[in-house]
């Protein structure tokens, strides 16, 4: 089993964090599937891991027929829905472990575009090809159970989070947010990679995007974060969390 760590992505040279699978939302099902290896018995084609997505590219839009669930093993993604313009809002980011799509398994179809923010790899589970598996539907089921019910209870965690008021209090619950899912995967929650634009962040906390700016900068004045370029170093802790809970 791979442990998480910094790997060299052989098809582009750059270097990606990438979440051991014990820390990975898929985890549950993959144990099931033996992950696929050699010997498993597992079809082809049923769980495809560690698969190559360049920046920039589409796994899915809103709408789109359901057939499998991802989860990210390195990079990033964003979620977005069409407004009452069509113009694209931002309604969510996945980041390392973090399953995609499973929304999809209720209603037959995608709820809405995800798109890679920077050059990553996932892992593919056809969900309707379980049934080839050879697995034990029991077994299948008891996978699938747990590996949506993590999915639930961690969803309600982020989402109670970033339930604040002004703009200082939802950049920082957000910036807490990211640490604490860098956290839960195993991949440490002081260093973190902001692979998404100001205006994605803007739309995703309903803020403009001059005023992210603003209060990135003023985080960084007043010491609670060190920012260069796309990388956030989390120098204060306690003091992000004063200001993303008072009132």
């Amino acid at each position: 089993m791979l442990k998480s760590c910094c790997l060299t992505d052989s098809y582009n040279g750059e270097r990606l964090l990438e979440v051991a699978c014990r820390e990975c939302g898929l985890d549950p099902m993959c144990q099931v599937l033996d992950y696929a290896e050699p010997g498993s018995g597992v079809p082809p084609g049923i769980l495809l891991r560690r698969q190559p997505v360049t920046k920039g590219e589409q796994l899915f839009h809103v709408e789109q027929p359901f057939t499998a669930v991802y989860a990210v093993k390195s990079g990033s993604f964003k979620a977005t829905v069409p407004d009452l313009n069509r113009n694209e809002r931002v309604v969510g980011f996945y980041l390392p472990g973090d399953l995609i799509g499973a929304e999809g398994m209720a209603n037959r179809y995608y709820t809405h575009s995800v798109r890679a923010l920077e050059t990553s790899r996932v892992c593919v589970l056809e969900i309707a090809r379980l049934q080839e598996s050879g697995r034990p539907l029991a077994a299948v089921q008891q996978a699938l159970i747990e590996m949506l019910g993590q999915e639930v209870a961690l969803n309600h965690r982020l989402t109670a989070s970033l339930i604040r008021q002004n703009a200082d209090q939802r950049l920082a619950a957000f910036i807490l947010s990211l640490s604490l899912r860098a956290s839960i995967r195993g991949l440490g929650g002081k260093q973190l990679n902001l692979s998404m634009s100001r205006s994605d962040m803007a739309s995703y906390l309903g803020l403009a995007r001059e005023t992210i700016s603003r209060g990135l900068t003023r985080f960084q004045k007043t010491g609670l974060i060190k920012l260069r370029k796309q990388s956030l170093t989390l120098l204060d802790e306690k003091g992000l969390r004063q200001v993303a809970t008072c009132s």
